[in-house]
């Protein structure tokens, strides 16, 4: 089953109305100043964080002057820093504090960065702390973080609920299937003044020396008549894992039917699949066809990666966000455990949903692993589905065909 960029167009669309009437709130009549100090806590994952991205512009333009800080997980700083529209980064060490908890002669220094990171988001003096994934390591922060307003979620995850002056939305309406999950943070921007409409999603500017790496690697490896396709096969969860034999037998196609050259993408933890796939077509591929990347680019380093391909695939995951907030030309989501209109990508101009939902009974379950060990939501979306979107999207691959 497919969906378009159609069908998630209306959920934007009905979004303010759908909220306004099934919020749940306790709500504090405190104004802001003209020009506040807001923070936002959003510490995790890649693609939540820039799925994220666009309450900065809502922010900005109902409060030009404001002083808008983020907490994040410090190994997501990248993701936002240089960003335009964000004044102040606070990161939190998270991970290196959890493995000290096991060494106690690590305590002591831990709670005192802790401490400092507590004290680095207090001596802002926020007026208003929005947290945007409302779970209890980030309901606590807005608690700690001595805002005047403290606002979030009142869906009840892990008790975040009680470290609020105002909740808003309830569990039922937070987690429906067929609510863009942006629009539930762009509401939480709307309690404070912001105007909720379509998103914008503006990734921090590449750096000199992001542009001068990126722009050799293309140099090197492509010429500028080349189509490209990104493919991003990795995943953190194996049940969003789209099967191995269904990336190559895409790729294999795509080789034999096509003048597409594909480049492989991806994290640390992606590499060794990505060459896995390589290795399984290497038989079947020209010199020059394929190029594997996994694992050797940088978050911004990605970012500006992806304004230079012609189409992406992946699963449910952060390429798959960051290729839209690229605006990559023409986007392709593999959906299979989690609900396809409430987390699709936003931002190209063409984007595709291959997903099985409304045939199987067990989707979307948003379970990190399949709980019947089939996989079969992702293992019925097949290839040639894919490869005869890619046809008819991308004017070169229609030309080949035509021509043979």
């Amino acid at each position: 089953m497919k969906t378009s960029n159609c069908d998630i167009s209306i959920a934007w669309k009905v979004q303010p109305a759908y909220f306004k009437v099934n919020r749940l709130a306790k709500r504090k009549e405190l104004k802001l100043p003209p020009r506040p100090r807001i923070l936002l806590v959003r510490f995790s994952a890649l693609g939540d964080v820039v799925q994220t991205l666009p309450i900065l512009p809502m922010l900005r333009e109902r409060y030009p002057d404001a002083h808008i800080g983020w907490a994040i997980d410090a190994e997501l700083v990248p993701a936002i820093e240089g960003h335009q529209m964000l004044d102040r980064i606070h990161p939190c060490h998270r991970k290196r504090w959890i493995k000290a908890v096991k060494n106690p002669a690590l305590w002591n220094s831990t709670l005192g960065e802790m401490r400092a990171f507590v004290d680095d988001v207090r001596s802002v003096n926020y007026d208003v702390a929005l947290d945007l994934q409302g779970l209890l390591k980030t309901a606590l922060l807005t608690r700690f973080s001595g805002a005047a307003r403290r606002i979030g979620f009142a869906h009840g995850r892990e008790f975040s609920n009680f470290f609020y002056d105002e909740a808003y939305i309830n569990r039922k309406d937070y987690f429906a299937h067929h609510v863009l999950h942006i629009d539930h943070m762009a509401y939480l921007a709307s309690v404070i003044g912001c105007e909720q409409g379509e998103h914008k999603l503006p990734l921090p500017p590449p750096t000199e020396s992001t542009r001068e790496k990126i722009d050799a690697l293309m140099a090197d490896n492509f010429s500028a008549t080349d189509a490209i396709l990104a493919v991003a096969p990795g995943t953190q969860w194996q049940s969003k894992k789209w099967p191995d034999h269904h990336w190559i037998a895409l790729v294999r196609r795509v080789l034999k039917e096509t003048s597409l050259k594909i480049l492989f993408v991806g994290s640390p933890a992606d590499a060794q699949l990505a060459a896995h796939i390589v290795s399984a077509v290497a038989a079947d591929t020209p010199p020059g066809r394929i190029v594997n990347v996994a694992g050797t680019t940088k978050i911004q380093e990605l970012y500006y990666l992806f304004t230079k391909v012609q189409a992406a695939i992946a699963s449910d995951t952060a390429p798959l966000h960051i290729a839209g907030a690229a605006a990559v030309p023409h986007l392709f989501g593999l959906f299979g455990p989690t609900a396809s209109k409430r987390t699709a990508p936003i931002g190209s101009a063409d984007i595709q949903i291959f997903t099985t939902e409304g045939s199987l009974r067990c989707q979307p379950c948003h379970k990190r692993s399949c709980p019947l060990k089939t996989g079969e939501c992702l293992e019925s979306v097949y290839p040639d589905e894919v490869f005869n979107a890619l046809v008819q999207a991308i004017p070169q691959v229609s030309t080949l065909l035509t021509a043979r």
